[in-house]
């Protein structure tokens, strides 16, 4: 089974594998990037905000060197504006210990700033061409249900799992097209199990059309408008557009919130480094 499931995995890539910019690189910089910008944002949103922040940003030097408030500016559009911080301190500690050039292993991958395991081993894998496994979601998906059916399994379980499993002479490809395979066939809801190329070696297969999950304790949600990252995006994106406000010009910006939320929420901004206070002012760092 060993062998079939490679074999379908990757005579399907090659067929039919996205053309996606960052696929046509080795630079682990740009790999990098990349990698973080995926991290909970959809692909098509990523394309065109990766070769903007490539333009403004072409080297690791670049980056390390750039404002923070340029860094911020740039990530507009992304959200999660901690990434961009994560990336530059990234960039500046591979600069600043190792004189520029990236690591390759895993541990000092995963000492950088902001990096995973998962980043690790995709920066690993796809600048370097190591043969290493991963586990984003899509990739722990597919090893869940194709070798262990519905019944969810552990981290370490299915990564014990691919380091047995995975082609270690493609694992470049092979890494691709688990995301590929992941992302138009063993979504999370409503699997497209008939043109799935993993159809006849998965566990899943069929049970999972008609699989219920347990049921979990249900969170109270609010609606994304009433939260303080949404309140928190809309301040950055103030600072981005008119460099400095007031303190008071933000409170009165969102009156629809309790001062002290506002207070705090500007708090957690500063001490989280996105922005900076100047006097009764903020200000991007």
């Amino acid at each position: 089974m060993k062998e079939e499931v490679q074999s379908a995995v990757l005579q399907w890539y090659k067929k039919h594998k996205r053309d996606l910019p960052w696929r046509h690189t080795h630079d682990p910089y740009h790999i990098l990037v990349s990698e973080v910008m995926l991290q909970q944002t959809q692909v098509a949103r990523v394309i065109e905000k990766y070769h903007e922040f490539l333009r403004a940003f072409p080297t690791v030097q670049d980056l390390a060197d750039a404002s923070t408030a340029s860094v911020i500016t740039v990530w507009k559009g992304l959200g999660y504006n901690r990434r961009a911080l994560f990336l530059q301190k990234a960039a500046q500690a591979v600069i600043e210990q190792h004189g520029g050039i990236f690591p390759s292993d895993l541990e000092s991958l995963k000492a950088l700033p902001g990096i995973g395991d998962y980043t690790a081993r995709a920066v690993m894998s796809f600048a370097f061409k190591k043969q290493v496994p991963m586990m984003d979601t899509n990739h722990r998906r597919i090893y869940n249900r194709v070798y262990f059916g519905v019944d969810s399994q552990k981290d370490d379980v299915l990564l014990k799992k691919a380091e047995e499993m995975f082609p270690k002479r493609s694992a470049y490809n092979w890494n691709q097209a688990l995301m590929d395979i992941g992302s138009q066939f063993c979504t999370s809801r409503n699997p497209k199990c008939e043109s799935c190329p993993l159809k006849r070696y998965c566990r899943a297969t069929p049970a999972i059309l008609t699989y219920i999950p347990p049921i979990k304790k249900k969170k109270k949600t609010i609606p994304f408008k009433q939260t303080d990252r949404y309140f928190r995006g809309r301040i950055i994106d103030m600072l981005r557009e008119q460099k400095k406000v007031s303190k008071q010009s933000i409170i009165t910006r969102f009156s629809q919130i309790p001062k002290a939320r506002v207070v705090k929420i500007l708090l957690i901004l500063e001490k989280d480094g996105l922005i900076k206070t100047a006097k009764r002012s903020i200000v991007l760092p």
